[in-house]
């Protein structure tokens, strides 16, 4: 990735579910590779998912942003283990006088990831209307009302004043973890619209992100499209090629595309 820097990686085997991985020779983890490799994926096959499904639009745009900020997941595993804490006690104890210390730290946590979240769709919104069409945009809500702003004593009080329903339920009720992203086209969710303008418009997002990345990070991504033509007519086939960024680009199709400069040919028995 970075040309200022040489790579030379090695994973050293499988211990306990994880690899064990090392960077110039010394053990590294996920967020050092960041620094050196990020990958951008994008699937035909579960593309519909990412734009319907909350959990999955959450974890894409998750990825987005630790692919700028390296920090946030660092962020995001505390705020998840907090969570996990206070879900015990919700459900084993739930007259615990440790849950409002783990609601204080949930929401402690929470507005720095809601600044977080914030700061980058607004950047990835601006890339989107400059680049495509400005109809076309991310709407992030969190599930912490911001009437008073990005604040932890706004999210505590709203927090403790949910805490007799979630004792009630045995689980939280409020909190990052219930955050979600709508795409919007024409003012309208990307859900509603044909299989092609899904597509292509979430494509759209994609490329967005990568031309943001580069300018922060003055590099590239390597940006993996899986069966990138289905379920596109030609014209929007067409379109989406020639605005890939000027980088390198591995895709997959069943046909073949004049747009590309290289081609692997794999052929079944």
């Amino acid at each position: 990735m970075n040309s200022s820097r040489s790579l030379n990686t090695s994973i050293l085997g499988y211990f306990k579910d994880r690899f064990i991985i090392h960077v110039n020779g010394k053990s590294s983890t996920i967020f050092d590779i960041n620094d050196y490799l990020y990958t951008v994926f994008f699937s035909s096959s579960d593309y519909n998912l990412f734009i319907e499904n909350k959990p999955y639009t959450r974890k894409l745009f998750d990825r987005f942003i630790f692919g700028v900020n390296s920090l946030y997941i660092s962020n995001i595993l505390r705020y998840n283990r907090a969570l996990k804490q206070k879900n015990f006690l919700l459900k084993k104890n739930k007259n615990s006088p440790e849950l409002l210390s783990w609601n204080k730290i949930i929401c402690e946590l929470a507005e720095k990831l809601v600044g977080i979240k914030m700061k980058f769709v607004e950047a990835l919104n601006n890339e989107i209307n400059e680049r495509f069409d400005h109809h076309l945009k991310i709407a992030y809500k969190p599930s912490f009302s911001l009437e008073n702003g990005v604040s932890e004593l706004s999210f505590l009080k709203q927090a403790g004043s949910l805490l007799p329903r979630e004792i009630a339920s045995g689980r939280s009720l409020i909190g990052s973890h219930l955050d979600h992203f709508d795409i919007e086209l024409n003012e309208r969710p990307l859900k509603e619209y044909s299989s092609g303008e899904k597509k292509v418009h979430l494509l759209m997002i994609y490329i967005a992100f990568i031309e943001m990345f580069k300018r922060l990070k003055n590099d590239y991504p390597v940006f993996l499209v899986d069966d990138f033509d289905t379920a596109m007519d030609s014209w929007n086939s067409d379109f989406i090629t020639r605005n890939y960024p000027s980088m390198q680009v591995i895709a997959t199709s069943v046909h073949s595309h004049e747009n590309f400069d290289r081609f692997i040919e794999l052929l079944s028995q």
